[in-house]
């Protein structure tokens, strides 16, 4: 059963078994959401992925624990190249099924906000799925605005392909 308040924090090595476990549930779940495989994800390293989680001064991924279980999480990372280090991008984005509709999803999208804010960010991007209307009302109301549309979208034979781009101006 679902708790009221989950512990949100930042993950860290000793996390790394629980987010392996819950990236494998995610893309089991929805593995168009995702640019890598069950097989590619199943032969990463312990190492590779405490890589994945570690804080740093680019990046942190957020987990939520409820009853000392890890139930939900959510990645923030610094573009890389000077010209928009000050953007970040929102990633991975996942709550298990039964924490759902807890306002948990909500919760990790503020914490990695403020984290962002912190790290002197003016903007988050993201992406989602174009059918996803969840997730792009998850955003909206969390202030997130979709982007112009890609003129290669009309490539795409149907909505479940294609993706949108939001961006949340941060100053």
């Amino acid at each position: 059963m679902a708790t009221d308040h989950p512990t949100i924090r930042p993950l860290s090595a000793s996390d790394a078994t629980a987010y392996a476990s819950l990236r494998l549930l995610a893309i089991d779940e929805a593995p168009e959401s995702f640019l890598s495989t069950r097989e590619e994800e199943e032969k990463r390293s312990i190492d590779e992925i405490v890589a994945r989680i570690a804080a740093t001064a680019n990046q942190v991924v957020f987990g939520a624990f409820a009853a000392g279980t890890l139930v939900a999480v959510a990645g923030l990372r610094r573009y890389p190249l000077r010209p928009v280090q000050q953007k970040g991008f929102l990633w991975g984005l996942f709550v298990v099924q039964t924490h759902r509709r807890n306002g948990i999803a909500r919760r990790l999208i503020v914490a990695a906000t403020e984290h962002a804010r912190a790290m002197g960010l003016t903007h988050i991007a993201l992406n989602t799925g174009a059918a996803n209307a969840s997730a792009i009302a998850l955003y909206r109301s969390a202030g997130f605005e979709a982007v112009e549309e890609d003129p290669c979208d009309d490539d795409f034979a149907d909505d479940a392909e294609r993706e949108v781009q939001m961006v949340l101006r941060l100053v």
